[in-house]
């Protein structure tokens, strides 16, 4: 039988079977296609009906976010002064109004607003030399005072803390005119309105200096601001960690709103971190002045951050010590130059509003500087806000002083700053047998989808303040959110349309116990 090979036949049947296999690979592919659309269709019509008609907390696996009672926060220092405003005004008496953001200075008497005066300078924001607001009274007047620092008369002054006067436009002793500038940190008015101030006032004369340069921010959000939301599993929110710390406080450093927080209230020794009042003191009251270091300071207890005996500096230079250092001989410098340095630290405390502190030395040695967690927050947030290049030496990693003037060059480590620590921004611990280890720090932590917060942490009467920090920064991140969601009303059902940019406060939002 002869078989003869069909080329032509062979052909198609492999062109036959290559084309059925492409339909049915086609129509497999098709299918499955089909098939995902629709149940993706049909998954997005029952979440859709879930939100609709269920709660979320009816889905287990998701967590609810609870938000933060807005009433728990501390009170910030500018909304200290409007607090003391609304009370003498209430009650009826005399004192003085210095508001630095509209430039304007009034005189009330008996409550009543008597006479108001414009501003012509003020110290500028940012510097040393920013003039200092919160709460002082009137301590005496010249009709004319020379001032030491500035070598220019300044005439109807009168004086309310350390180097500060509301005063007339100065003069230098030639009799020209101080150019027009910021001031030294004073209150300058123009020579006849100083003059009539001058003869309204009396010194004892209670007087509020306003800044809102701690503004809190105002954005549109639920209820009008931003908002903070706890989470919840089950009902229940996860239990703050166990510390060492008798008292700490975790606060958002901007708004004041309180995430975590125990014993904030109680008074304990503070250490070392009396140094931050020290040196507020110091910028305010000294400003342009040398030091020499002496013998009796160097005997202070404890280290002398590499100061000899003999060495002269500016008072912005002996900072650095003072806080990086943090040089108990420094603390002793500025402390011994003048026997109203002491009666001026604590009477800074009531100008903040600072209302359980003391303080018996500049360095933090005796157990009888004392303090709350709620109170050194204001503190700090108080140099942060009017006094900033002390806020800016607690974030350096060390400072370099080159030599000078009877002076070694100096390198100046921050030991106030935590190892390894990557979200640390300022702070200032300290330690003695009788405070334990104390700590306030500003750290940056990621509590947001859409960016980070400052947060101060305060730590009282630890054994190990770094492992309390980090133990409160790693709850805070794993168990709070911040966040702002845009509502808006539906015409006419009135039902909340939101709008939401942030899925963990989405969470938050339509959550429910």
């Amino acid at each position: 039988m002869d078989y003869r090979f069909d080329r032509d036949g062979f052909l198609y049947f492999i062109k036959f079977a290559m084309f059925t296999g492409i339909v049915i690979f086609l129509g497999f592919f098709a299918a499955r296609e089909f098939e995902a659309y629709y149940f993706d269709f049909e998954s997005e019509k029952i979440s859709e009906k879930i939100l609709d008609h269920a709660p979320m907390a009816d889905i287990p696996a998701k967590p609810v976010y609870k938000e933060l009672a807005k009433a728990e926060s501390v009170f910030l220092p500018a909304k200290e002064v409007l607090v003391k405003f609304e009370e003498f005004k209430g009650n009826g008496e005399n004192f003085i109004f210095a508001d630095l953001n509209r430039m304007k200075l009034s005189y009330y008497r008996k409550g009543e607003e008597e006479a108001s005066f414009g501003i012509l300078s003020k110290g500028k924001e940012g510097s040393f030399f920013e003039t200092p607001s919160g709460v002082y009274g009137i301590s005496y007047k010249e009709e004319n005072h020379f001032s030491t620092i500035g070598k220019v008369w300044m005439p109807w002054s009168l004086h309310f803390f350390g180097n500060y006067f509301i005063h007339g436009w100065p003069y230098y002793p030639n009799g020209r005119a101080v150019p027009p500038s910021f001031s030294g940190g004073c209150i300058r008015l123009s020579a006849s309105d100083a003059k009539s101030f001058f003869k309204l006032v009396s010194p004892g004369t209670p007087l509020l200096i306003y800044s809102d340069s701690e503004r809190d921010k105002e954005l549109a959000t639920v209820l009008g601001e931003d908002a903070y939301f706890r989470k919840t599993l089950a009902g229940r929110s996860v239990s703050p960690p166990k510390l060492s710390a008798a008292a700490y406080l975790a606060v958002d450093f901007e708004n004041g709103q309180i995430l975590l927080s125990q014993n904030e209230k109680m008074v304990y020794s503070i250490a070392s971190i009396t140094k931050l009042m020290t040196a507020l003191v110091a910028s305010e009251m000294y400003q342009v002045r040398t030091f020499k270091i002496t013998k009796k300071a160097l005997e202070e207890y404890g280290s002398s951050g590499g100061l000899k005996n003999g060495e002269i500096f500016e008072t912005d230079e002996l900072l650095y010590p003072l806080l990086l250092a943090s040089s108990n001989d420094a603390a002793a410098v500025f402390e011994l130059e003048s026997g109203e340095f002491l009666p001026s630290m604590n009477n800074e405390i009531f100008a903040i509003g600072l209302a359980a502190t003391s303080f018996s030395d500049a360095s933090g040695l005796t157990p009888l500087n004392v303090s709350t967690a709620e109170d050194l927050f204001k503190l700090l947030k108080y140099i942060y806000s009017h006094k900033k290049p002390i806020f800016d030496i607690l974030s350096l990693k060390e400072y370099k002083l080159a030599q000078k003037n009877k002076r070694a060059a100096h390198v100046w480590e921050n030991i106030n700053r935590p190892k390894g620590s990557k979200n640390f921004i300022a702070g200032k611990i300290g330690y003695t047998d009788e405070a334990s280890e104390t700590s306030i720090g500003v750290y940056r932590l990621k509590l947001s989808e859409g960016g980070d917060r400052d947060i101060a942490i305060v730590v009282l009467h630890s054994r190990d303040h770094e492992e309390d920090t980090n133990k409160i920064a790693k709850y805070l991140g794993e168990n709070f959110v911040y966040g702002n969601v845009l509502v808006k009303n539906k015409i006419p059902a009135g039902k909340p349309e939101v709008i939401v940019n942030e899925a963990s406060v989405y969470e938050a939002v339509y959550g429910r116990e």
